[in-house]
């Protein structure tokens, strides 16, 4: 039998919420490398109905890409949509982009609020791009140094 004591009784307790933030695995998300590589999560590639191939756009002005579905990769136009990983992810590689329009990358980037328009074409802005996150956060003591055990 389970004894219990009542040494607090006068406990008030406030629920925690979680926030509704999604993770960058259940929303749209796209990477870009210096080779030109354009790199989709699984969900992102779903989103556009997991096409075998991509056709790619490009508006000068704006410096904006766009990643349009193609029905399939006999397409001439098309560049196919290769998968990476075990976790369903796809690689395009836009080498020929880079070099057509001039868009010099000096280092990987991210587009975090990439979107799909009312076309089907995910938009990719190069003007809201951010560094990637790269391993993992240590745990800070309040006078700067590591934890023990964290890396």
């Amino acid at each position: 039998m389970l004894q219990t004591r009542n040494t607090y009784t006068q406990i008030n307790w406030e629920e925690c919420r979680r926030l509704p933030k999604q993770s960058r695995w259940s929303r749209l998300h796209a990477s870009m490398y210096p080779n030109g590589e354009i790199a989709l999560t699984r969900f992102t590639h779903e989103e556009l109905g997991a096409p075998d191939a991509y056709t790619l756009l490009y508006d000068r002005k704006l410096k904006i890409i766009g990643l349009r579905p193609a029905n399939t990769i006999a397409a001439s136009r098309a560049f196919p949509a290769r998968r990476k990983g075990r976790h369903g992810s796809r690689r395009i590689r836009a080498w020929r982009l880079l070099r057509q329009y001039n868009i010099d990358l000096t280092s990987t980037v991210t587009f975090p609020r990439c979107e799909i328009d009312h076309t089907g074409t995910l938009i990719l802005d190069l003007n809201d791009t951010e560094p990637p996150r790269t391993g993992r956060k240590r745990k800070r003591w309040s006078d700067g140094q590591t934890q023990p055990g964290c890396i």
